[in-house]
Parts: structure tokens; C-alpha cells; sequence
């Protein structure tokens, strides 16, 4: 099976531990906007549902302290000072360049960085590359977004109580 065979490839140039991180981030993602939906952070209609990321910043703003922990600031100031490039064409070719933040705020720059994170590794321009924690910004982008959207579920009750309930 074709994709077998790319899986089995690509674990082969990702440690166990950068294996995992995916795993994780991409489990703890589909479950934060599972949570934002269900707590009504949700556009849409009849034809489409989206998590509203923009609405759940504003709602947490006021409480997000970057400072309350040391590795909490580490991720927060790692992710401004370094976002994530998107992936974009340029002369026919894929390229990546730096997102325009204009004069949004830390925790609106954060929020846009953690979606493009997910949305660069999920549609599949991160894979190809060595996950290897000591020499992949790829791995320390997805570890400081897990540290980020962790404090972010205790700054909301209801998204957090959603995130937690049983898979059925």
C-alpha cells in the first residue's frame, strides 16, 4: 500500500520522540477546536462549522500572562521572535515566506503562529526533514505550541471541561 510505504519512510527520518510530538500536537489541536466548537467559539452554518480562534483569543486575553512560569515565557517569546514561515508559490516554485502580523496583538501573533504550525505540518510541507530536538526548528515550534495551547485551556473553563470529556 503506497501509503504505507511513505509512513514507514518517514518514520524512518523522525526519531521516536519527534513521532510522538506530531502524535501529540496533532491529537491536541483536533481536540482544542473539537473543545472551541463545543463551547461555542464556532462560525458557521448548515453547510460548514469552524473553530473561532479570533473569538476565544479575545475571550482569554485578559487572563494570559506569559510570565507565569519560565517555560511559558520561553514559548511565547520563542514564537514571536521566531514564527513559523508560510508556505507560498513563488515563480512556480514552493517557498516559504514570513506571515505580516501588521500591529496585531502577542497573543493574536501567537494564535496565527500555532494555526500555520499546524497547518504547514498537516498539509504536509514540514515532511521532509530530520525531527531530531537538538537540530529541528520544526520541533521546537511544535513543542513551545503544546506548552502555549496548554496554558490556554486553563484560561477557559468551558473550552477546558470539553477538551477533557470522554471520547465516545
Amino acid at each position: 500500500m503506497t501509503t504505507k510505504v511513505f509512513i514507514e519512510k518517514l518514520n524512518k527520518t523522525i526519531t521516536i520522540e519527534g513521532q510522538a510530538l506530531i502524535i501529540d500536537f496533532f491529537i491536541t489541536f483536533s481536540r482544542f477546536e473539537c473543545a472551541l466548537k463545543a463551547s461555542n467559539f464556532v462560525n458557521g452554518d448548515e453547510d460548514r462549522v469552524t473553530a473561532n480562534w479570533d473569538t476565544f483569543i479575545a475571550n482569554i486575553r485578559p487572563d494570559f500572562n506569559k510570565n507565569i512560569n519560565a517555560q511559558l515565557t520561553q514559548a511565547v517569546d520563542y514564537l514571536i521572535q521566531q514564527p513559523p514561515k508560510i508556505q507560498m508559490i513563488d515563480n512556480g516554485q514552493l517557498g516559504w515566506r514570513n506571515r505580516n502580523f501588521n500591529d496585531l496583538q502577542e497573543i493574536n501573533r501567537l494564535s496565527l503562529s500555532i494555526r500555520d504550525i499546524r497547518n504547514n505540518l498537516f498539509h504536509g510541507g514540514k515532511f521532509n526533514g530530520n525531527y531530531q530536538e537538538d537540530i529541528s526548528r520544526n520541533f521546537i515550534l511544535l513543542k513551545n505550541s503544546m506548552i502555549i495551547l496548554n496554558e490556554w485551556l486553563n484560561l477557559n473553563e468551558q473550552v477546558k471541561h470539553n477538551f477533557l470529556q470522554p471520547i465516545s
